[in-house]
């Protein structure tokens, strides 16, 4: 969230920047024809245009899924960062763990949406004991995870297929609420023993991200210094947790272990792979990370894929950001975006009067839709014309809205 806010505030600043410059110089300045402008050229990152799922070298260049394999395989741990809702990014995985497994060489799955407390389900699922159709409600998914299984569903079928075993990493939610209210005093002995063998504190630069993502929570007190310890307490958790778990895993197997986490927790390899240098210091780390277009920032990962920011919705649909609004890409049939009217190819501008330049400002609709108790209306955009769709109160079936109508009003030019 943060990265795509710096973008957006950096791009406007560029373009007043560019445009003062051009203003200033465009009368004086004149290059031969045919040669470019140094001022308007922007260093080269990325070499090529790349298409849904590419893999990307850190110096921009392309790579093949059989490269990013063949350098893989000489790490001892693979992370992958991922947006839980975002389709591209769980494709990318899977083809990952099915070419580094699918030989039969030895590989774990380590992730960060199952909690340690789940671990036996994971084994009687390895072992046949539960199959696949069974292992949300084993797991306690929806109210342990919440986000869609069926973005995940591809992982553990290919495991099972594949004699990949799974761990959870995480340490349970309930634990980690507890502490952001009561912090470390509030558990009990049980709760204590679900937590890392130690919690390795943030480094400094990861420190300063975490206050800049604890200003985006509402609920939270960016401004209350024992809130804002609570905070990092709790990512340092997370990360220490995950780590030493999947050092635990590398350990009870000797084979390479394939870590699956929000993309927060592997960028910079501040999180889990600084933790995982801790408890494993010889440790080889291969960190790979989604590039959602934008700013190349070659820092933040060993090896990158494209994958733009995209997420499937609940309400049954499929959203990509664009830079004038944000494009319905699938609706599935019979959902609450079919009912409301929303097709394919839709653009959404605007939604309950907020701006959607990217799926953060939709968060900011949506939230600010729920807490007044109002419908969320979108504006959109359908070829040469604009009309309103009421998808109803959030959290609520609600009412069969109403399609786009028959004649929508014309949108000014």
């Amino acid at each position: 969230m943060i990265e795509k806010v710096q973008r957006i505030r950096s791009a406007r600043v560029l373009c007043l920047c560019l445009s003062g410059l051009l203003l200033a110089l465009g009368a004086c300045v004149r290059t031969a024809p045919g040669t470019p402008s140094n001022a308007m050229t922007p260093p080269l990152s990325v070499t090529f245009l790349p298409q849904k799922g590419d893999f990307i070298s850190n110096t921009g260049s392309p790579m093949s899924l059989a490269e990013v394999v063949a350098e893989a395989r000489k790490y001892d741990y693979i992370l992958i960062g991922e947006g839980h809702r975002n389709p591209v990014d769980h494709k990318v995985q899977q083809a990952l763990l099915e070419a580094l497994s699918g030989n039969g060489d030895g590989l774990s799955l380590g992730l960060e949406m199952v909690a340690v407390d789940k671990q036996q389900e994971l084994d009687d699922f390895s072992k046949g004991q539960v199959d696949l159709d069974a292992l949300p409600a084993e797991l306690e998914w929806s109210g342990n995870w919440g986000y869609d299984f069926g973005l995940f569903r591809g992982l553990f079928a290919i495991a099972k297929r594949n004699g990949v075993p799974v761990a959870g990493l995480n340490a349970p939610s309930s634990v980690t609420r507890k502490i952001s209210k009561e912090g470390l005093d509030g558990l009990t002995d049980a709760e204590k023993g679900l937590l890392p063998v130690e919690i390795v504190p943030p480094a400094t630069d990861q420190r300063a991200f975490l206050d800049a993502v604890m200003t985006l929570h509402r609920d939270k007190d960016a401004n209350d210094s024992g809130e804002r310890e609570r905070f990092h307490l709790v990512q340092s958790i997370w990360d220490s947790k995950m780590a030493a778990e999947a050092v635990r895993l590398r350990r009870q197997y000797d084979w390479p272990v394939l870590v699956v986490a929000g993309a927060g927790h592997v960028e910079y390899g501040w999180g889990i792979a600084k933790r995982i240098r801790w408890f494993d210091p010889a440790a080889r780390i291969l960190t790979v990370m989604p590039w959602r277009g934008g700013e190349f920032d070659s820092e933040a990962g060993n090896l990158f894929f494209y994958s733009p920011d995209t997420y499937r919705s609940r309400m049954g649909m499929t959203l990509a950001a664009q830079p004038d609004g944000i494009l319905v890409e699938s609706v599935a049939r019979g959902s609450r975006a079919d009912r409301a009217g929303l097709r394919p190819g839709d653009l959404l501008i605007e939604a309950s009067g907020v701006v959607l330049e990217g799926l953060f400002n939709l968060h900011l609709a949506g939230t600010k839709a729920h807490d007044a108790d109002e419908p969320l209306v979108f504006n959109v955009r359908r070829g040469d014309t604009t009309f309103a769709v009421d998808m109803g109160r959030l959290g609520k079936s609600g009412p069969r809205p109403k399609a786009a109508p028959e004649n929508p009003k014309t949108e000014a030019k």
